[in-house]
Parts: C-alpha cells; structure tokens; sequence
C-alpha cells in the first residue's frame, strides 16, 4: 500500500514537473511573440509616421493646383485598391480587436494568417496615407494576434496555448503601437479575452515588453511626454467639484459621440452608390480637411499635440475642429477600411478637455497653463465612455505621458465616468462593433463551435470525472487532448493539462466563455 502511495506521489511530481515546463515553454515562446510583432508592428507605425510626414510636406509646400490633380486621383486609386482587398478578406477590415476577439473565443479561424497579415499592414498604411481619419493601435493589435497565430502554427502547442499566443501578440501590438506594456495587457483582459486568466496576463505582460522595448528603440521619446501637466491650485473641495462636472460633461458627450457614430455607421452601407464612388466622396472629404489643416487628418493625433502645447483660445474655432474630425472619423470608420478607433477617440477626448479648460479659464476656475491637465483626464475619461475600458485608458495615459500627477485625477474621473456611462446606457463600442461581426450571414450559418480550455492545477475541473460534470444545456465535452494524444471523453478523469474540447451552440459561446474557463482556472 505504502509502495502504491509512493508511486502516485512519483506520479504527481512528475506531471507537475512536466506542466512547469510547459508553461517555461509558453512563456518562452510568448517573448519571442513579442519580438516578432515588434519587428512588425513598429515598421508598420514608423511608415505611418514617413506618409504623413510626406503629405505635411507637400500640403505646407502649396504647391501649384495642377499638382494636386495626379495626387488625388492616385489617393482615390489606392483607397479603391484597399476596399478590392477587404472585399477579398473580410476579416482585415476595420481596427481588428473584434476579430482578435472571435478568434479567441472560436467564433473565427485564421486560414491564412500570413496573408491576412500582409494585407492588414498594407491597407492600414495606405489608408492612413490617404488621410483617413484611422488610428494605428486596432491593425497593430490584429496584427499581432496574426503573429501569435503563426508562432503557434511553427511551434505545434496546444489548443489552449494558441488561444494565449493569440492574446499576447495582440498585447504585443497594443504595445509596439504606443509603448505601453502595461496597457496592451490590460486591453486584453478588459476588450479581448474580457477574462483574467493567469497564464494570459503573464504571456501578455511578457510579450508587451519586449514590444514596447523595440517600440522604444526606434521611437525613443513619445511626442505625449511634452505636454506639460500643471494641476489647477485649488483647494480638495474645488477639485472634487471639478471632477465630478467633468465626469458629467464627457459622460453626456460620449452618449452623443456614441450615438451620432452608430446612426452614421448604420446610414453609410445604405447608400446606393458603387464603391469606387464612396470612396471618391471620403477622399474629398479628407482632402478638404488636408488643404484647410493637414494635422486633422491620419487620426488628428499631431492635431491634438499641437492643441494640448500650444493650443488655440478661441472656443468657437476648437468646437468646429473637434466636431469636423469627428464626423470625419465616423465616415471614416464606418468605411470599413483598415484601421483603429482608438487614437481618433483620444483625440476627440482630448479637444473636449480643451473646451471645457477654456470655458473654466474664462470662469477664473483654473489657470491657462492647466489646460493640458484638464485635456489629458479627459482623454482617459472619454475612453472610458465610448470604448467602457477604464483600466487600459487610465494607465495607458500616464504610461505614454509620464505624468502621475494626473494618474489618481484620472481614476476618479475615469470612475465617475464609467458609472454615469452606465446609467446612461453606453454600449461599447468594441462590443457594438463584435455584435455586428457575429450577427452578419456569414456567422449566422454556423450552429455549433468547440471552446477548448487547459484544466489548471485545483482548479474546479482538477480531478473531476467527465460523466459527472453538469455542463450547461447542450454543452457537452467531445475530447480530451493528453500527452498528445486525443482521448474519448467517456469514463476519463481529467488531470492537470488536459486540454478539453467543449461543443455548445453558437449563439452560447459569448455568454458561456467566462463560466466555462473560470472551471478550469484558478485565481
């Protein structure tokens, strides 16, 4: 008996041995994830940064009118370019953190992840060099979790380890696209795996360093740092008040932005008109904006630095340029054209601060040099409104600015706001975005996908024989991968490292994701 004890014993050490390396492994592979999509994501921002610079250029030129004409019909050509090839692969359109998300839950695959990988590069810059109003963090992110996908093809893990290479790389890509590691993890936790799983947090931290360190080798400073960051001197009281209108304003704003984007969103594929001519009418559109003020377009993002240093007094002037570019982003987004929402909301959010400052100003509430300050709590803020991720917005900021004096202003804002944007009933925009993807035909045809977790040592599944778990009705576990091999379900006790296949319908997989691995995890 004592002989058999001590055999089970042996047995445990060594499985638990055995999983230690595997996760050694993971984490390994993860690093590399991270290099990868550094080595891609940051040559993707650094020809983003050369075509605008291009365009700043021959815009501050004022070049004769004739030369305009060759510019502009080769910029409508490659917008045309860009829409043939989110025709032929829809899944590269738009920022990407919505399909990041379906891989991850199973509702998408990655048939071609090079290819679509390719792609997304390509269309994202030559959106952005035709002046668009798109942001670089949604195609970085996607482009990641298409690195991810490869480095697991190459690599052969598991089911349940490609799911966490998917997540770091996007991780990786938020980083490489801003420098933030801390952030991209946290923007996997809060908009893409929406669950805090410790082996995803960890391979994504890993991997969301090693890109924001090659993010950092190239772009040494961000241009964010220079804003000065000056709190108003007033008394605690006077700034609890400030706080709290604050929260209000962006709140009721970031209802209007949400709502005017969905109406032009669902008004755009409405309107009987070729692509080609759609694609004429955005282009004079943006190249409009780019004759009157060149920085408002490719995001607004140089835009808004220029404002928050050395910004504009005339409120008149700023409210007419926050709300030309936010219409502009909305047709823009609603394009469909490669290319993120994020950057145009902080630049939104942040010309809204600026108003607001200046209303104050005028008020005698706050000094003149306070104004960055009050633009860059509002930046956090209306992230937290439109895009509901109150953790990635609030250190997102204080990591791409470095100033932790705004970093507890922006917790208590960043609250307020995401409790009055709940009143309000602000959907996300991301989970708008995911809804829309999964309730089109091509999902709807699908009627039932395959969840596949990894059970965790004492975890709820630990131990647990599969005929005496009572899964959710018409969830039923199909296999079990061990030791690579594919075991029938029947009779087997699951162990540490078992990788489970669990069927269930397709419209279950969102509301049965979290339940399901929350079993086979452990916190």
């Amino acid at each position: 008996m004592w002989r058999k004890l001590d055999n089970l014993k042996e047995v445990t050490r060594w499985q638990v041995w055995k999983l230690q390396l595997q996760d050694a492994r993971l984490y390994f592979v993860s690093i590399f994830v991270g290099l990868l999509t550094g080595l891609v994501a940051v040559p993707y921002h650094y020809l983003l940064k050369c075509s605008f610079d291009l365009r700043h250029s021959f815009f501050d030129s004022h070049p004769h009118w004739y030369w305009h004409i060759p510019l502009f019909f080769l910029l409508w050509g490659v917008l045309i370019f860009v829409a043939w090839l989110v025709k032929k692969m829809p899944l590269i359109t738009g920022g990407g953190i919505p399909q990041t998300r379906g891989v991850i839950n199973g509702r998408i695959s990655y048939q071609h992840p090079f290819r679509h990988l390719v792609a997304k590069f390509t269309g994202g810059v030559l959106s952005l060099t035709a002046g668009l109003s798109l942001g670089r963090e949604g195609p970085s992110v996607q482009i990641g979790s298409y690195v991810g996908c490869l480095v697991s093809k190459w690599t052969h893990l598991l089911a349940g380890e490609r799911k966490q290479l998917l997540a770091a790389g996007a991780g990786a890509g938020l980083a490489a696209a801003f420098a933030a590691p801390l952030a991209s993890s946290l923007l996997v936790i809060e908009s893409i795996e929406r669950f805090d799983a410790p082996k995803t947090a960890i391979t994504t931290l890993l991997a969301g360093v090693v890109a924001g360190g090659v993010a950092s080798l190239i772009f040494p400073m961000t241009s964010y740092s220079l804003i000065n960051a000056i709190p108003p001197t007033t008394d605690f009281y006077s700034q609890v008040k400030l706080f709290l209108l604050l929260a209000v304003l962006v709140s009721l704003f970031g209802k209007f932005y949400s709502e005017v984007t969905q109406v032009i969103r669902r008004i755009y594929p409405r309107i009987k008109q070729p692509v080609y001519m759609k694609m004429l009418y955005l282009l004079i559109v943006a190249y409009t904006i780019s004759l009157y003020d060149v920085d408002l377009t490719g995001g607004g993002e140089q835009f808004l630095l220029q404002q928050a240093s050395h910004g504009s007094t005339q409120i008149g002037w700023v409210v007419a340029m926050m709300f030309i570019h936010f219409i502009f982003t909305s047709l823009s987004v609603s394009s469909g054209l490669p290319g993120g929402n994020f950057i145009p909301t902080l630049v939104t959010g942040g010309l809204f601060g600026q108003i607001v400052g200046l209303f104050l100003v005028q008020y005698g509430l706050i000094a003149p040099q306070s104004i960055s300050y009050i633009m860059l709590i509002s930046m956090s803020a209306f992230l937290v409104a439109v895009i509901r991720t109150p953790l990635t917005a609030i250190v997102l900021i204080t990591e791409i600015t470095g100033h932790f004096e705004v970093f507890y202003p922006s917790v208590v804002v960043g609250g307020l706001t995401y409790y009055f944007t709940e009143l309000l009933q602000i959907k996300p925009f991301n989970v708008v975005l995911y809804d829309d993807m999964i309730h089109s035909p091509a999902f709807r045809a699908e009627t039932r996908y395959t969840l596949v977790v990894e059970i965790m040592a004492g975890s709820y599944l630990d131990g647990k024989t599969v005929s005496e778990l009572l899964l959710p009705e018409r969830c039923f576990i199909v296999g079990v991968h061990r030791d690579r091999k594919d075991l029938p379900p029947t009779g087997i006790k699951l162990v540490p490292g078992d990788q489970v296949q669990i069927e269930m319908d397709a419209q279950d997989i969102e509301k049965l994701y979290e339940p399901l691995v929350s079993m086979a995890n452990i916190y």
